[in-house]
């Protein structure tokens, strides 16, 4: 018996039943040792079916897929066999029996029906299912036109500030901006405003708006309110390359949903798809505004070309990159359905709940080692804190491991210096007054349509005031 999904619709109105049905059978309370195949269409008619059958006919060993009606004369029956091992037999028909070649083609349509079917078993017991993967445009605008895109933005944030209608007009035109494939539009946009920090507040606000509240318009234009949520998961690999899509985590769904108590009816998608810092930065979160469109239309989101990268992770899996890696595992629910202070109030009991799922999910794809996993947080609200607590515990196990009876940390001194391949910092851990340097940790800063670097050097420097290690901040060297 099929369950009763969570977030389905059950209808009410009676439907015809398909057209072909498979079934189990009784015999003496035990089951028959065939099933059975029942065509309610015209001609309808009831069969038998068993496997394994190695009945020889011409066309047995071909490799595509052959099929033919034999005729047992001695109980002058029609038996059809494919090389699939299949065999229907007993053929009882409801009214006039086709003819052979009509027969033959509503064996081999059911065949291909009883086939789908076992894939559609095989993926309910596994407890997940192989969707349809989507990738967000990336196609770059020409140069004309993504300047004019660029000079439309910035007008638009500019007027938000004197004209309240452009206010709210303003996140429309940004939803637009960071859906196009050409994500410098937002990006130069914002920089453009740098001289003008009101304006730029609010365009980056707007942005991140659209990112934490989506909106999806379906086929039958009604409009769907999520709000974005996140799990940090962090984990360490002693191999190179990183993989992003898992799809055993479709099982952490009703699980997340019944510990953080949503209501019965309330959408909760988790997204199969895991982002790194790296994916994050690499277009400054704009990729995060079409999650919502492909899960809502049952697909898993794709940052890049699944086969390319699938190729990529397995060469680089075979290197040897000791790598700590700060990742979010993103979920939507239904706007309202999911306050912080729940989230807050069982934000443990879900952590023991997934934690399992999540694991057995990541293994089956990747191999890693150590793992931490943290709370269920509001979109930006996990993306910072996931940075900020790596950020913290890189530097506190650099420092741990330096420290001795010959050096303790009021004995050292950070000397910082901001690397942009990094997307953060680089912190060189010396004794004060030597030039030698005894480790050296990252600070990244936080992702965001619009990072910033001076937030997280401010992090860093309170991190380090908590410490009792002294500052020393100096330029990037430009080779």
């Amino acid at each position: 018996m099929k369950s009763h999904p969570r977030n389905s619709r059950l209808l009410g109105a009676a439907r015809a039943p398909g057209r072909f049905i498979f079934g189990d059978a009784l015999e003496n309370g035990v089951l028959e040792g065939c099933e059975y195949v029942i065509h309610t269409a015209s001609p309808a008619f009831i069969c038998r079916l068993v496997g394994n059958d190695l009945t020889p006919f011409e066309g047995r060993d071909e490799e595509g897929f052959v099929s033919t009606i034999l005729f047992d004369e001695p109980n002058n029956t029609s038996i059809y066999v494919c090389n699939n091992g299949f065999r229907l037999y007993d053929f009882n028909f409801k009214g006039n029996a086709p003819d052979v070649e009509e027969l033959q083609r509503l064996c081999d349509e059911a065949m291909e029906h009883y086939l789908q079917l076992h894939e559609q078993y095989r993926e309910r017991e596994q407890g997940y299912k192989q969707r349809e993967m989507r990738i967000g445009p990336t196609e770059p605008l020409p140069p004309p036109a993504r300047l004019l895109a660029i000079e439309q933005l910035t007008a638009q944030a500019r007027n938000a500030l004197q004209d309240p209608v452009a206010k709210i007009a303003l996140e429309s035109v940004v939803r637009t901006a960071i859906s196009g494939g050409d994500q410098a539009v937002f990006t130069e946009a914002q920089l453009a405003l740098l001289d003008e920090p009101a304006a730029r507040g609010l365009l980056t606000a707007a942005a991140r708006d659209c990112i934490a509240f989506p909106e999806v318009v379906r086929q039958d234009g009604s409009i769907m309110s999520f709000e974005l949520w996140a799990i940090p998961f962090c984990f360490s690999r002693a191999k190179g390359g990183v993989w992003w899509h898992f799809p055993m985590l479709e099982r952490v769904e009703p699980l997340l949903a019944d510990a953080l108590e949503m209501p019965p009816n309330a959408i909760l998608w988790l997204s199969p798809t895991l982002f790194t810092v790296d994916m994050l930065n690499e277009r400054s979160c704009q990729s995060l505004i079409h999650l919502a469109p492909v899960m809502d239309a049952g697909c898993d989101f794709a940052p890049v070309d699944p086969e390319h990268a699938r190729a990529t992770f397995e060469a680089a899996d075979k290197t040897l990159d000791p790598q700590w890696v700060v990742s979010w595992i993103p979920f939507l629910v239904e706007r309202g359905t999911l306050s912080l202070d729940s989230a807050r109030r069982f934000g443990r009991r879900a952590l023991d709940a997934i934690l399992p799922s999540i694991q057995e999910a990541i293994s089956s794809q990747m191999e890693y080692g150590e793992a931490e996993i943290f709370a269920p947080l509001p979109w930006w609200d996990a993306v910072s804190a996931g940075v900020m607590a790596a950020n913290r515990k890189r530097l506190a196990l650099t420092v741990t491991m330096i420290a001795g009876p010959d050096v303790t940390p009021a004995q050292l001194e950070a000397l910082v210096t901001y690397q942009p391949e990094l997307a953060g910092y680089e912190i060189t851990l010396r004794r004060q007054g030597s030039d030698k340097v005894l480790a050296v940790s990252p600070w990244l800063m936080v992702p965001d349509v619009a990072p910033d670097r001076h937030a997280a050097l401010e992090d860093l420097r309170r991190c380090l005031d908590q410490a009792g290690l002294s500052l020393v901040e100096r330029a990037a060297r430009l080779h």
